[in-house]
This record gives structure tokens, sequence and C-alpha cells, in this order.
């Protein structure tokens, strides 16, 4: 059906806002100019040869200004003297957005972080891993023999490759010395276990424990390339991953 022309009206009003006549059909409604509180708007549409249909849209008008209280937060313990800024929130003034004090994200952060540790360390679950993964005492260093053989095999390019992933990913938690940290995170430094390299990479990819599946973030080469680097640094001496 081809439309003739649509009326708007405002509440229960018998003549209408505007008609509107030819497309594209648009109307400004400066809510300003209406008291606050519920209204109606209802559409009524008008085609060519007859009949009409209307629709009407319930709305709330609330032009009163809103006032924003920058310096002091609700319930805040305060002393001496303070700076307040008060702000109306009118459109046509755009409010500066709150500032707030650097010191509370440090102390959100050590709460958080502080969760998580505890949370882990204290997790029966943590210990099993810790136990799984960490060297027993009397293999905490590499094994010696062939040690300078099985270092020569190890391309220097994928080493560098490898520790360039490791700094970037795995040294906040593993320590950029590899002494982890206990019991939440195993130390690979003089790690015995890292002999087992289809082990690193299980883990790397599907996580443990504590450890989260990264996997999915690297490449085969990059995880052969990190997986390289901490089986032949921290005192280890196992030889690239094939």
């Amino acid at each position: 059906m081809v439309v003739d022309r649509i009326e708007v009206y405002l509440d229960g009003a018998s003549e209408p806002l505007a008609v509107l006549k030819e497309p594209p059909y648009r109307l400004n409604l400066d809510t300003r100019k209406i008291p606050d509180g519920e209204h109606v708007l209802r559409v009524v549409t008008h085609f060519r040869g007859g009949g009409q249909e209307v629709r009407e849209i319930p709305f709330t008008v609330n032009n009163y200004p809103d006032v924003m209280v920058l310096g002091l937060d609700e319930r805040g313990e305060v002393a001496g003297t303070l700076e307040l800024r008060l702000a109306v929130g009118e459109p046509e003034l755009p409010v500066e957005p709150v500032r707030f004090n650097p010191i509370w994200y440090v102390v959100a952060s050590v709460v958080v972080l502080g969760g998580i540790w505890a949370y882990f360390a204290l997790s029966p679950a943590t210990e099993k891993v810790v136990t799984e993964l960490a060297p027993p005492a009397q293999e905490a260093q590499a094994p010696k023999e062939g040690g300078s053989q099985a270092t020569a095999s190890v391309d220097p390019a994928l080493m560098e490759k490898g520790k360039s992933i490791y700094e970037a990913n795995c040294a906040a938690c593993h320590g950029a010395d590899g002494q982890g940290m206990p019991p939440v995170m195993p130390a690979l430094a003089g790690n015995a276990n890292l002999k087992d390299a289809q082990m690193i990479l299980s883990v790397v990819k599907n996580g443990r424990g504590a450890m989260p599946p990264v996997g999915a973030a690297f490449s085969e080469e990059e995880l052969k390339a990190v997986a390289t680097y901490i089986r032949n640094s921290f005192g280890n001496n196992f030889g690239p991953v094939e």
C-alpha cells in the first residue's frame, strides 16, 4: 500500500504535532517543551485509497538536570579541606569523567592477586601438580653427561625465539630465572621432569593445575621454540624438541 500521509499526535491532542507527506518521514521532538512525566506518542499512517494504521508509543520525559558531585565518594572517609566540583548533566554541557585515585587500582590489584595466590597455594590439587612437576631433591640438577653435545645440537635462532616467547608470556609466573612461585608455579630451573618434551607441550597446550591452557595462542613452531628454550636454560640441558 502507498502512504498518503503520516500524522503524529502527542497524548490525547486532537491536532497533530506534524503531518508528514513526503519521505523521508522525520520529526524533531523537543522534549524541553513537554512537561516531565508519562506521555504517549500516537502515529497514524493514512494510505491512499483508504485505510489507516495507528501505533502508540509510551515514553517518559525527564528534563530535570542531574547534579554530579566530583571529589567526594559516597560513604568515603575524608579529612581536612575538600575541593568539590558540581557538574550539571545538561545535554549541551559535556561532563568531565570522574578521575579515580591511582592508589585504589594498586590496592585492588594486590587484593585480587593475593586472592588468586591464596586459592592456588591452599588447593590440594595444586600440591599434587607441584609433586608431579617439581624435580625431586636428588635430581634437582640436570644430568651433566653429554651436556655439551646436547647443547651444541640446539639451534641458536630457535633458542632466541623461545626466549622472547618465554619472557613475554611465561616469566611473570615462572620467573625470569626459572625459579617459579612455589607452591603455585613449580620451578623450571634444574627440573629433571623437563626431559619429557611431550609433557611440556601437553601442559602448555592443555594446561594443568594453576597453569592455564595457552597453546591456542601459539603456532607449532612457537611451541617448539619455547619448549626448547626451557629445556636448555636455567641449568637444564636436555636438547631440542623434535
